[in-house]
């Protein structure tokens, strides 16, 4: 029980998040899209879980769909494009991160 905690901490956490933005920004670096998804997978039980508080009702819920977004951009050969796609979960969550920090 222990050990399913601990992953669901690293998946909700900073971990989850981290690794989500990694990933995204390799594969469009690399312009590989199945890691891109797999950034968005990763970014989906964050965007769930603060989906559910009432400041981030609406908008975090459709996060994960930016970087399904940025993953078509890559694949029609728009890596500007992919990299606009990718801005707001980082806003989100940096503006998230210096709320945390400054408390």
């Amino acid at each position: 029980m222990e050990m399913l905690y601990g992953l669901l901490r690293a998946l909700i956490g900073w971990p989850g998040i981290i690794t989500a933005i990694v990933l995204v920004s390799i594969g469009i670096s690399s312009k590989r899209i199945w890691l891109i998804i797999l950034g968005a997978i990763f970014a989906i039980p964050i965007s769930w879980y603060l989906g559910s508080t009432p400041k981030f009702r609406y908008i975090m819920y459709a996060l994960p769909t930016f970087f399904i977004g940025s993953a078509l951009a890559i694949k029609y050969e728009k890596n500007r494009l992919a990299w606009i796609f990718v801005l707001p979960y980082v806003g989100i969550i940096g503006w998230l991160g210096l709320t945390v920090l400054s408390q």
